[in-house]
């Protein structure tokens, strides 16, 4: 008959069921180890798991697992109070050594007090857990718990830890090699300790906002369910994430600790020379010599404190004498009687001696300050713990939450159309004109399916550029050349002979904000958009090694013959402008510093042929007349979708026009992947989700893009490149209002002439008129004034606030809706109220564009920038 334990409250304890119970109960951990099945035999770890079992039969048979006083020990290690404890004591083992350093103490005594009262917390911990816990015994928290607690020892100073009063020694390569073992031991004493990390975040269950008190069970049985779940994930991701710094970052600092830096010894051994001849020199009484050796010495070691004067850390104290050896090891004696050396360095003597790396030669010494370059790395471990594991833990599963709820609000939801009055010219809305008023009287859908495109502004042109870049497009051209010599002739086009037909004005007009794409005549058009792709700074080495000349250039004259030449605007001539568009944001924003060569590439691509084979009408008409396209592509974005069907049809119609030949297929399903989500973004009933996920992007990381540093947050999100791109694309796409007043104004004449056509084809076939396209009732001007307020600007100011250089965007949509309202006050001739109300709006829009600019928010402008 088994042994009837006394029933004893164990509230928390978990598995640990008192042995009497009268309804039906989970086995206890005595019966769970009596029920254990025999080790088999091809078991690889069974010696370890006999030990173990037959540890824990003994304790199971003997009842001690299920006694009163160990039920106590296991309440009390698993409770509150310890649990917090042993948290707090993790944390001061992980860093409270790091925080030391940071703060320059000299001396070891409160870090030595507080480890060592940690060390016995820890060792209590896997005593308390081996007596109590029969599945903690050789179990992976045992060799975990037991490496992290026997690595105190090297963080305690009487016991085997540094001496914080004490100079570290670097003399030759057997103190880098000790550097790097310390190193290796650092990683693997804070990954054993860090282990403990997931056990120890069970105190989230102590959290008030977890814990539902005396509810009624059935009521929150789910709840429950999910909470519990919800803990063990929330508990075992932070667990994991910080492991993998605290063992990871160690790693990185193989290459940012300078003490790895061989310079230093270097510099120790060339001043040492010096220092040898100078003895030399004086030994033999040789006084002229010894004093020009003696100089030479005194300016090498002044051009050795600048070397270090840039960085952080350098030398403090440096003295000539000589390496005392003794029986007890060596010092170094200096001899300033003999020789001073005169130096000035920004460096100072740390408080905390172990700080000091020293340097010694045979006749010269050298104390370095590492004290800055360790406070940087304790930063960057804040850092990082904290940014990496929110977003790990509490963004991204945020994110994908949204995305569900936003996805399942798509499915009952409705587009309601409301009124047309705002881009009529009869005021818009009432006095409360703000964002929520525009949503409810804007037909967005039908805007928004207007399909107005372009881009850009006046800029500063730097003298001499276009004159350079001309010369290195033609050493490319040669190099190319020579590379395709032995290949098919096919493959060796004279691009010096493409490139000698356009003008040197047409070259440097792509260098500026006036680049008119309807003035170049045809063959001139084809060859501006092979220069634009072949030469773009971000890829053009990838271009040349990867897409024959010939083939690249067939593939854009047959886009260009792709592109109907009967639609007002969109043709071929829009489909430069946007290349030429994207690849000089691209310039201006640095692209190669986050976007990687291939993206930039595809973008380009994408740009040239996002509006191939365009049907002079909008999806909305598509939709409306049943249009083979529509029914097609299922009503969802049947121009774009056909826009990137024709694109591929033309790469894989011919080996002469596939651009991407020389590409791997891994590779090739990537570039085309992001090709098809940049034009797919071009349709514009995906414009308000777009702008809500880069607003999103950028509040949260705004920081560094102010800071002009997009590949913060581009490098290792793809998700995050792709949305930029699809930005760059769409922003060219819908930018003629950003672009200067000239090129606006033709450019909105010519948009609103085929919305108007579509308008006359729409009454032809019986179907609604969209807004904008009954000329009998639109105003060019005004309804230039409606786009520009409610798509174009919150466009401009994502753009501007992703990326500040392109803030001169804003300046100009600034001065261009200013313009096109006054031309409207001009011909209509509103009555007062209603040119106030438009005056105002405008002036609101204005206000914005101002907001975003580099000058209100204070940005600097990088020096480093390639050129605008």
């Amino acid at each position: 008959m088994a042994k009837v334990a006394p029933i004893v409250e164990d509230s928390g304890s978990g598995p640990y069921i008192p042995a009497l119970r009268v309804k039906p109960r989970r086995p206890s951990d005595t019966e769970k180890i009596k029920m254990e099945p025999p080790v088999g035999k091809g078991d690889i770890l069974s010696p370890f798991k006999l030990l173990r079992n037959s540890i824990r039969q003994v304790l199971a048979r003997s009842g001690w697992y299920d006694s009163p006083h160990v039920i106590s020990m296991r309440k009390f290690l698993r409770g509150k109070y310890f649990t917090i404890l042993a948290m707090f004591s993790l944390f001061l083992a992980l860093f409270l050594g790091e925080l030391f350093q940071c703060g320059q103490v000299p001396t070891n005594v409160a870090q030595d007090s507080i480890l060592s009262i940690v060390f016995a917390i820890f060792l209590f911990e896997f005593i308390g857990l081996s007596l109590t816990d029969p599945n903690y015994i050789f179990g992976f928290f045992f060799w975990m718990d037991l490496l992290g607690t026997a690595s105190m020892l090297m963080d305690i100073s009487y016991m085997y830890g540094s001496d914080a009063t004490q100079v570290s020694m670097l003399n030759g390569a057997e103190g880098q090699d000790n550097v790097i073992v310390v190193r290796a031991a650092r990683a693997a004493k804070l990954g054993a300790r860090a282990g403990r990390l997931s056990r120890v975040l069970k105190i989230l269950r102590f959290l008030p906002f977890l814990n539902n008190g005396e509810q009624d069970h059935k009521q929150v049985k789910m709840a429950k369910v999910i909470s519990n779940q919800l803990n063990i994930v929330l508990s075992t991701r932070v667990a994991f994430l910080t492991i993998c710094i605290v063992v990871v970052l160690p790693v990185f600092n193989l290459f940012i600790y300078p003490e790895t830096d061989d310079s230093m010894s270097a510099w120790a051994e060339l001043l040492n020379r010096n220092a040898e001849k100078f003895r030399a020199a004086l030994l033999a009484g040789n006084s002229s010599q010894a004093l020009s050796f003696g100089d030479l010495l005194e300016s090498e070691t002044i051009r050795f404190v600048d070397f270090y004067s840039s960085l952080t850390y350098g030398p403090f104290f440096i003295c000539y004498g000589e390496k005392v050896h003794h029986h007890y090891g060596g010092s170094f004696d200096c001899k300033p009687d003999e020789l001073t050396l005169n130096y000035a360095s920004v460096f100072s003597k740390p408080r905390r001696l172990s700080n000091i790396r020293q340097v010694d030669e045979a006749y010269v010494s050298i104390q370095f300050d590492m004290s800055t370059t360790k406070t940087q790395v304790i930063m960057s471990v804040f850092g990082m713990l904290m940014s990496k594991s929110i977003a790990g833990v509490a963004l991204v599963p945020l994110e994908r939450m949204l995305n569900v709820v936003r996805e399942r609000s798509k499915n009952t939801n409705t587009n309601q159309v409301h009124s047309n009055q705002a881009l009529r010219g009869d005021g818009g809305c009432r006095d409360n004109d703000n964002s929520d008023c525009i949503l409810d009287q804007l037909t967005i859908g039908s805007v928004l399916s207007a399909n107005s495109r372009e881009i850009m502004h006046f800029y500063v042109k730097l003298p001499g550029v276009c004159q350079l870049r001309r010369e290195i497009m033609h050493l490319y051209a040669n190099r190319r050349e020579i590379k395709a010599t032995g290949s098919d002739s096919r493959f060796r086009p004279s691009m010096e002979a493409m490139l000698s037909k356009i003008p040197q004005d047409s070259i440097e007009q792509l260098d500026t904000a006036f680049f008119d794409a309807n003035a170049p005549a045809k063959d001139l058009k084809i060859a501006l958009a092979t220069y634009m792709v072949t030469y773009h700074e971000g890829c053009a080495n990838w271009v040349q090694d990867n897409v024959p000349d010939a083939i690249l250039f067939k593939f854009m004259s047959t886009v260009e013959a792709k592109y109907p030449t009967t639609n007002a605007f969109h043709n071929y001539s829009h489909g430069i402008d946007v290349l030429y568009s994207v690849s000089r944001h691209m310039r201006m924003t640095s692209s190669d510093s986050f976007l990687s060569d291939t993206s930039q590439f595809l973008l380009l691509i994408a740009s040239i042929a996002h509006d191939v084979g365009h049907l002079g009408v909008n999806n909305q008409y598509l939709v409306e007349t049943n249009h083979e396209l529509a029914v097609k592509y299922n009503d969802r974005s049947p121009l774009e979708n056909l826009h990137c069907a024709m694109l591929f049809q033309i790469a894989s119609s011919s080996p002469d026009l596939n651009i991407w030949v020389n590409v791997g297929k891994s590779l090739y399903q990537e570039m085309r992947k992001g090709i098809i989500a940049a034009i797919l973004h071009t349709d514009m009933l995906k414009h308000n989700d777009m702008m809500k996920e880069l607003t999103l992007l950028y509040q949260m990381n705004s920081e560094s893009f102010d800071n002009l540093k997009p590949a913060d947050v581009v490098m290792g999100h793809p998700s995050n490149a792709q949305l930029l791109m699809n930005a760059l694309l769409h922003g060219a796409d819908i930018g003629n209002p950003m672009k200067p007043w000239k090129l606006c104004e033709m450019y909105a004449h010519a948009c609103l002439d085929e919305f108007f056509a579509q308008g006359d084809m729409e009454k032809a076939a019986g179907v609604p008129v969209q807004m904008l396209n009954d000329r009998e009732k639109v105003n060019r001007p005004n309804s230039q004034v409606g786009f520009i307020e409610f798509v174009i600007c919150p466009m401009c100011e994502s753009l501007v606030n992703l990326f500040p250089q392109l803030d001169h965007l804003a300046e100009d949509l600034a001065v261009n809706v200013t313009k096109w309202s006054q031309l409207w006050i001009d011909e209509a001739q509103p009555s007062e109220e209603a040119a106030g109300k438009v005056k105002a709006r405008v002036e609101k829009i204005s206000t914005r564009c101002q907001a975003v600019c580099r000058d209100f928010r204070g940005i600097q402008e990088h020096t480093n920038l390639k050129y605008v």
